[in-house]
């Protein structure tokens, strides 16, 4: 951004913008990396735009008013890289995204399952299909309330405390539900997919 014939910066202002972004500077580590030189200038091209549509005051110069100006930028500034540093959207890729460019094309979940299987020390690794069906065998032989049950402690990630009160039982029966839900999935050989 060029300054136009009589915007010129004071010594004032500078002095106002070095004093503020030293501050924050030590105070900050995020912006302790960036250059002083480039905080610097990012902070006085904004106070030109601000006071180009200030009125000018004859009693003096807007030394506060510039001051309140700058931290108010430097702390956007600080807000914008704590913003991204939460985004953490590096290049990160969906497990449910296709390995290759075929139709059939493994995606990255099936590459893991089988890294995982293979790292395990299985030759065999286990059919998702069937898993399934073991586990809908084993959710037959449960009663309505332990289905349901089973859908609020794993699905809904509900407390065993919160899932007594919306049955309106007494928590002893969900324990007693629980033991009778493991004993189900050990006899199908699926007591592995309990959580302890």
């Amino acid at each position: 951004m060029a300054l136009r014939h009589g915007e010129e910066l004071q010594q004032w202002e500078i002095a106002v913008a070095k004093k503020l972004v030293g501050e924050f500077r030590r105070r900050s580590r995020s912006l302790e990396r960036e250059e002083f030189d480039d905080l610097l200038q990012e902070c006085l091209t904004h106070w030109i735009e601000v006071r180009r549509k200030l009125a000018p005051d004859p009693g003096g110069p807007p030394v506060a008013y510039m001051a309140r100006v700058v931290r108010n930028k430097l702390t956007d500034m600080l807000r914008e890289q704590r913003a991204t540093k939460r985004g953490g959207d590096f290049g990160t890729v969906s497990l449910d995204a296709a390995v290759g460019d075929s139709d059939d094309a493994p995606t990255y979940a099936d590459l893991l399952d089988a890294a995982s299987f293979s790292a395990a020390g299985e030759s065999d690794p286990i059919d998702r299909n069937d898993a399934r069906i073991d586990i809908a065998r084993a959710m037959a032989q449960l009663t309505p309330r332990q289905r349901r049950l089973c859908t609020m402690l794993g699905e809904e990630g509900l407390s065993i405390k919160a899932a007594a009160a919306r049955l309106r039982i007494p928590r002893a029966t969900v324990y007693d539900d629980i033991k009778r839900i493991r004993k189900v999935f050990a006899d199908h050989g699926l007591g592995d997919y309990l959580a302890r």
